[in-house]
């Protein structure tokens, strides 16, 4: 695998046969101040959305005013290639802290953490607003192999097949940006 870092998802590097084994699996660790991740549903590809702040307590994201470009950033931080956001609670109702209303990404940023927001933990939404979002891909993306969601060995499906392993022959930072 073989990025520039400025791909908007893996599935956009140039990829190469390889002579590998799982020895030589390559993993990297995230350091984006907001964890992000998909839940009320079977598949990978949907879900509430639910944020973590740091190593605070995960948390929903109200849907005023949470539209597409908001699930673009949303579903590329999971590591897929985008998605479209779904509004009054498509995938159940959360607990714990709704975090944001408001959320305002203009669809270009990698992360939720580079998206304008009004401020965390003020809202007047109950979990019925919870935002959730579709995700779509050639490539999906996850880490494997550590209690923590922002590190670990990169697995990669393409074309939501099987998942697979990506050799570390090569891989350096800008590919890990991916």
């Amino acid at each position: 695998l073989h990025c520039s870092g400025n791909e908007a998802s893996v599935s956009d590097c140039r990829w190469e046969r390889h002579d590998c084994t799982h020895r030589d699996d390559a993993g990297v660790i995230c350091t984006a101040d907001v964890s992000v991740r998909l839940t009320g549903s079977r598949s990978r590809l949907q879900g509430r959305v639910e944020i973590r702040p740091g190593n605070g307590e995960w948390g929903t994201i109200c849907d005023d005013g949470f539209d597409d470009r908001d699930a673009q950033v949303v579903c590329r931080q999971l590591g897929y290639r985008g998605g479209v956001a779904t509004v009054r609670g498509d995938f159940g109702e959360g607990t714990g802290h709704i975090w944001l209303e408001e959320l305002n990404c203009t669809g270009n940023e990698a992360s939720v953490a580079e998206c304008r927001v009004s401020r965390w933990g003020e809202h007047d939404c109950t979990y019925r607003d919870d935002a959730g979002v579709i995700c779509t891909g050639d490539v999906s993306v996850r880490l494997n192999g550590s209690e923590d969601a922002s590190r670990g060995r990169v697995e990669v499906r393409p074309r939501n097949g099987e998942w697979g392993t990506i050799c570390d022959d090569g891989v350096d930072d800008r590919d890990a940006q991916v």
